[in-house]
């Protein structure tokens, strides 16, 4: 028999074991903005997580109203920006301030490989230049000196030449060698400021002939404005939205391509409205992986013009924008909240800084000295942090990199990851290590031209490492997949909020070629492509295995130089399109894809875009170099019944290789898959330690 007193003893223990557990504990964020100078929206905007004035970059201060490089401005008037490239001749003291800040080039910069640098230590051409030819007004004190654009026969004016780097330095011209004349590298003939309507509205320079992104400006008698980037108009009055994220998002103005962004709102595309604080520390939801975009201040990294001009971007390399945009106003991923953050994406605007051909060594370098003075960069050594670069060879040479700067995600689209994981630095020396053995005396395979030391150094250098970076897709002009050339190929229905959902139709026309290559050639420079196209040109070029003129001709294989205009055309009427590299990545998977044709791709140890998210071998053909010299072969033995089916591959997944997604583009989605994944990766361990390890 239970007592009384014992039986509501046990009913007491049964309820606590029985009680409805509770769903969620109190969450430990709790929103908490800050504010900033009452006048910072003026020409700033109120950044609530630091409590700053995010400023446009050449201006700076609780308000946005000084200048970081005064003698820059055109003007003193209140929110004006600097010129900064070299198109036309600048204030001697502009160059001194742009030489003075920190940020220009950084001491802390430094590379760690064999030879020389990847590029030049300072973020502004203008600095690079030796014995640049600059003004000063005699009778002005330092403060009054600007880049007003004088005629250059101003006898108010004295002309010196100066070298920036790695010091400032300058001497006087001769009065006798003082220029009468400024020729404009397009052409024109610069002509001072008040010459031009409202003089550019102190947003560009007047000139008389010459050209811009607009066309072509003849009349010998007539100025005009030729803008800063993101200005247009006769005086360049107008702010071209078209260059903001997210246009602003509807609560801003597109300024210099900087989101102006309304009282409360601030960050990429003024996306931003929340801030908040933790209790807890840095706590991320590992339920449901959440990404954090990194504000950066615009004097550390920020879309910026190309000498004096706009930074015409060719639309090929325009994936890092259209991530971003997307990213900015997914909020299904996307968190105001760092503390839950599982990765944190860094804007890095990387072309804008290197172009196609340069590398961004230094600019990760830069940018990543910035985030370890954040809180979150140190926590994981950086591995959930995610960079991009869509230059033409990605994040190579990370073998000769900083371990800081090796730990980031870096997305890219050039996927080449040699069999060697991390070089250490204390055998760069070693250069038998990168020349192994050549198959063939001199050359490295059958058919292939003469292999020299750049080439063999080139396909050796680290690039990716796929256990943590991810590569994308370029970014393909909407030509490509626009309904005049689209339709070609597709049919096509609408699906949920009228996005196009398409499916393979019947050929209008027989798809006659086998292969089809049109692309340019180098033939003295193998690491251009690795040696494939110069090797396939041979292969069908007089002379050649398959020289047209010769026995073994085979027709339905085309082998020519650039398509152009017709590349598209081309690619439809062929089964299989060839996918080599070019000088890194290579446009033609994406483009054989959209066009329905199967990639034969032959890249050796290159990942291609998405390769762990998107199954390859059942829409694409893989060849190694060493059976290039077999391709027909090897495609002759590709049965009818294989080929349909791998069309049918191509159909089902062409649109990863597209970025728009008004037409029905899901490279967007793939790329957030992979970045998921690279999460899970880095919470089970994956990821390749060097001396470090993930505490």
């Amino acid at each position: 028999m239970i007592r009384a007193g014992s039986y509501w003893r046990l009913l007491a223990v049964l309820a606590c074991v029985f009680a409805p557990i509770s769903s969620q504990e109190e969450s430990p964020f709790r929103e908490e903005t800050k504010s900033c100078d009452p006048e910072c929206t003026k020409h700033g905007n109120c950044n609530g997580e630091t409590g700053q004035c995010d400023c446009p970059f050449g201006l700076t201060g609780p308000t946005c109203t000084e200048r970081l490089f005064p003698a820059c401005h055109s003007s003193k008037d209140s929110g004006t920006t600097p010129a900064y490239g070299d198109w036309f001749p600048k204030n001697c003291i502009c160059i001194k301030q742009l030489r003075a800040f920190p940020g220009s080039c950084p001491e802390y910069l430094k590379y760690e490989g064999q030879g020389g640098p990847p590029g030049g230590p300072c973020f502004y051409d203008i600095l690079m230049h030796h014995n640049l030819l600059c003004y000063k007004y005699k009778d002005r004190p330092e403060a009054d000196q600007l880049t007003d654009h004088p005629a250059v026969n101003d006898t108010a004016l004295e002309w010196f030449h100066v070298s920036a780097y790695p010091a400032y330095t300058e001497a006087p011209v001769p009065p006798e060698s003082w220029p009468k004349e400024h020729k404009t590298p397009d052409g024109g003939m610069l002509q001072p400021l008040s010459a031009c309507p409202d003089r550019c509205n102190h947003r560009g320079w007047c000139q008389i002939k010459g050209q811009n992104y607009q066309g072509g400006h003849w009349d010998s008698d007539e100025p005009w404005c030729s803008c800063h980037g993101y200005y247009e108009g006769k005086s360049c009055e107008i702010a071209d939205p078209l260059h903001c994220y997210q246009g602003c998002s509807g609560v801003g103005k597109c300024v210099h391509g900087w989101c102006h962004c309304d009282a409360g709102y601030w960050g990429h595309g003024c996306t931003r409205s929340k801030a908040y604080t933790s209790s807890t520390g840095w706590r991320p939801n590992h339920g449901d992986i959440k990404i954090y975009v990194y504000d950066l201040p615009s004097n550390v990294v920020h879309r910026r013009d190309f000498n004096d001009n706009w930074a015409l971007v060719d639309i090929m390399y325009n994936a890092e924008i259209e991530f971003v945009d997307k990213l900015l106003g997914d909020w299904s991923v996307r968190t105001e909240n760092p503390w839950e953050a599982t990765l944190f994406y860094v804007p890095t605007f990387t072309y804008w800084y290197c172009g196609n051909l340069g590398s961004p060594y230094f600019l990760i370098q830069h940018v990543t000295h910035h985030l370890r003075s954040l809180p979150f960069f140190n926590l994981t050594g950086g591995r959930n942090h995610v960079l991009m670069a869509t230059n033409d060879r990605g994040m190579c040479k990370l073998q000769e990199a900083p371990l800081d700067m090796q730990h980031s995600i870096k997305i890219a689209h050039f996927g080449q990851a040699p069999r060697r994981p991390y070089a250490r630095h204390s055998n760069q020396h070693a250069g038998h290590q990168l020349t192994e053995h050549l198959p063939l005396p001199g050359r490295r395979f059958e058919e292939f031209p003469q292999f020299q030391a750049q080439d063999i150094l080139e396909e050796n250098e680290i690039c990716m490492r796929p256990e943590k970076d991810v590569v994308v897709p370029n970014y393909l002009p909407e030509g490509w997949v626009q309904p005049f050339n689209y339709d070609e190929v597709w049919e096509s229905s609408r699906g949920p909020g009228d996005v196009r959902v398409p499916t393979k139709r019947v050929d209008k026309a027989e798809r006659n070629y086998t292969l089809v290559f049109g692309g340019y050639n180098r033939p003295s420079e193998a690491f251009y492509s690795q040696g494939v196209r110069q090797a396939l040109n041979v292969m069908f070029g007089p002379g050649g295995k398959h020289d047209p003129e010769g026995p073994n001709a085979r027709h339905d294989f085309m082998v020519a130089g650039p398509f152009h205009g017709e590349a598209g055309r081309v690619m439809r009427s062929s089964k299989f399109c060839l996918a080599p590299m070019g000088s890194g990545w290579g446009i033609r998977l994406a483009e054989s894809m959209v066009s329905g044709c199967v990639p034969v791709i032959v890249q050796d140890h290159v990942y291609q875009a998405l390769w762990d998210v998107l199954p390859y071998e059942d829409f694409s053909v893989r060849i190694s170099r060493a059976n290039l010299h077999k391709i027909v072969e090897i495609l002759d033995d590709i049965r009818p019944e294989q080929l349909k089916k791998l069309q049918e591959g191509v159909d089902k997944w062409h649109r990863a290789f597209y970025w728009d997604t008004k037409w029905g583009g899901l490279a967007y989605n793939h790329t957030i898959t992979a970045l998921k994944r690279r999460a899970l990766r880095m919470w089970s361990q994956d990821y390749r330690h060097h001396h470090l390890h993930l505490r």
